[in-house]
């Protein structure tokens, strides 16, 4: 079940993603570029014979080829956020749970403030004070998402170093640097890769949400979140321009779920003893 649901995953993704790159390799429309085709139906024929696949927005941009360049802007800016937050809380997770007592207790009730206030919520804070660009999103959706991966990793880190082998390391004299860097991370390292996979749907998602509401990606760049906000005021007439960026955005979060899903069942030994 679960190899069959990464596989799932894998195919929705993988179309997604050739959908993506075949048009921005092959369209002759640029992502910016507007034209006098204003809020064309999905289908219609442009003057250079090329068809408006999704239709046009408002100002006579293809919106095909603005969701496919969205589609690896939004994967990059989740990526990026997920590994910048990962590593910092990674780190942070590691000392706090190999070295104890008074760095675990401030470093963990930092991680506490944090996750006690709503993510999205607290994002909107931080690029609200940034101002809204696409990198002071980044920035706030990476602060939020630090406590997530901390956790974890202090969690792991604990139960692993009390193992024979971080003890016996210890004893031949081993720095702990050395230790947490050759013996706790590579068991660590999997199940973290697991998580950072499901958090990297959320970090689309939340970047999706900033630039929705005028504190992530700014016009012209082409965006999920951002053609769905200057959509929303033409629903009426033009259904096409908010409804496409959200069927794509659903789409890739929907396959990233179940890669991430399907690795994490796999993964889990209790599962995998039942099956």
């Amino acid at each position: 079940m679960e190899i069959r649901r990464v596989r799932y995953g894998l195919m929705l993704f993988s179309i997604l993603l050739a959908i993506s790159l075949t048009t921005v390799l092959l369209s002759p429309f640029k992502p910016t570029e507007t034209t006098y085709d204003t809020l064309k139906e999905p289908f219609t024929q442009s003057e250079r014979g090329w068809p408006y696949v999704l239709g046009t927005d408002s100002l006579g941009r293809d919106m095909l080829i603005r969701v496919s360049h969205a589609f690896f802007l939004d994967l990059g800016v989740g990526l990026i956020i997920v590994c910048i937050s990962g590593a910092i809380g990674l780190m942070l997770g590691m000392i706090a749970g190999y070295v104890g007592r008074i760095i675990d207790g401030i470093i963990m009730r930092m991680m506490d403030v944090l996750i006690s206030i709503p993510g999205f919520i607290l994002a909107i804070a931080i690029a609200a004070t940034l101002g809204g660009s696409l990198w002071n999103a980044v920035l706030a959706i990476a602060i939020v998402s630090i406590p997530i991966y901390a956790r974890l990793s202090r969690g792991l880190t604990l139960s692993i170093k009390e193992g024979l082998f971080v003890i016996a390391a210890r004893e031949a004299g081993l720095s702990n640097f050395r230790i947490m860097l050759r013996h706790v991370l590579p068991h660590i390292l999997p199940i973290f890769i697991t998580q950072a996979t499901l958090e990297l749907s959320n970090a689309i998602l939340y970047f999706a949400g900033l630039s929705f509401i005028g504190l992530g990606a700014q016009e012209p760049t082409p965006e999920w979140g951002l053609i769905m906000s200057v959509g929303r005021k033409y629903i009426r007439e033009a259904w096409w321009f908010p409804t496409m960026p959200g069927v794509f955005m659903f789409l890739t979060v929907l396959s990233i779920n179940l890669i991430g899903d399907g690795v994490r069942d796999y993964l889990d030994p209790k599962k995998r003893l039942r099956v």
